[in-house]
């Protein structure tokens, strides 16, 4: 009885949820053949010397060779990619979480035609990366690039922006600002959130201006801060548009380690020492995500001020 019991569930069940689950199909074999198997794949790969068509020793020499100043693509260079990500992305993301944040104030107002300038300023982000990394490039060209020319118009003299390896992350930092539209309609959603009565509150008790940014809606924000924070981390550490116009820029100054992962890996068919490398960085990635999370006492939730 109850076999059969069991069966006529599974029978109603099906007859129920059954179209749902073969229309889901299709997504469930892309997740396993284009995320999960990779993802598997790769953590193999590290433990082999793979070329990328064959392996013939399995261990964990690759992982030796990362921590090794004996070989090429030791922790002399690997160490130096780390800190050129870590130096890109300590500088972007303070500085275009707080634009991105400031831009949404502005934009967040009732006045007429507000709404073409919220999409004027998202649609850089509608352009894919390595095409807006190419436009950058030829915009801030030495010396004939766009900028250039208006600089030299102006009475000024060309700047190499993308020549100099002193001045190029942070030239290049600011031609990223082209795309603050992504983190703005977050800001925008947030903003539209935070509670009417609080701000009025706040005015009633004299607060103003600042005041009440920096006491009422910048706390109220703090979830969306907290969740661009992450996803800039994420995004910033694995930076890899500029390879496409830049290269590893002049005296390898803009050599990011998904750039040393991706040579390493398809120009020198290193593909278990690339696999090694990446699920470094994946560790690191994570690491940051958990000490976040586990420090996320000033994020303020709604629920748990009602």
């Amino acid at each position: 009885m109850n076999k059969l019991g069991l069966q006529d569930k599974m029978r109603k069940f099906w007859k129920k949820n059954g179209g749902c689950y073969l229309f889901l199909i299709p997504a469930f074999i892309g997740f396993f053949v284009f995320s999960v198997y990779p993802v598997v794949y790769s953590l193999f790969l590290s433990f082999t010397d793979s070329n990328g068509a064959r392996f013939t020793e399995i261990g964990l020499f690759n992982y030796w060779q990362i921590f090794s100043d004996d070989l090429l693509n030791g922790w002399a260079t690997i160490s130096n990619s780390f800190w050129l990500t870590f130096r890109y992305a300590l500088m972007c993301i303070p500085i275009g979480l707080t634009l991105s944040f400031f831009l949404a104030l502005l934009l967040n107002s009732a006045v007429k035609g507000i709404k073409f300038f919220r999409i004027l300023y998202y649609l850089p982000v509608l352009i894919p990366g390595l095409a807006m990394s190419i436009i950058y490039a030829d915009m801030f060209d030495y010396p004939g690039g766009i900028i250039n020319q208006i600089v030299v118009s102006l009475g000024g003299k060309a700047v190499p922006f993308f020549e100099d390896p002193g001045i190029i992350m942070p030239w290049y930092m600011v031609a990223g600002f082209f795309g603050l539209g992504g983190n703005m309609i977050m800001w925008l959603a947030a903003l539209a959130n935070v509670p009417k009565q609080l701000i009025e509150a706040a005015k009633i008790d004299g607060a103003r201006g600042i005041r009440v940014l920096f006491s009422v809606i910048i706390p109220m924000c703090t979830p969306i801060i907290f969740y661009n924070l992450i996803n800039s981390v994420i995004t910033s550490l694995q930076i890899f548009d500029t390879y496409a116009s830049l290269g590893v820029g002049p005296e390898e100054s803009m050599y990011f380690i998904v750039i040393l992962i991706y040579r390493v890996g398809f120009e020198s068919y290193q593909m278990g020492f690339a696999c090694a490398v990446a699920w470094m960085l994946f560790v690191v990635i994570a690491l940051l995500t958990l000490v976040m999370f586990k420090t996320q006492k000033w994020v303020v939730y709604l629920d748990e001020e009602s």
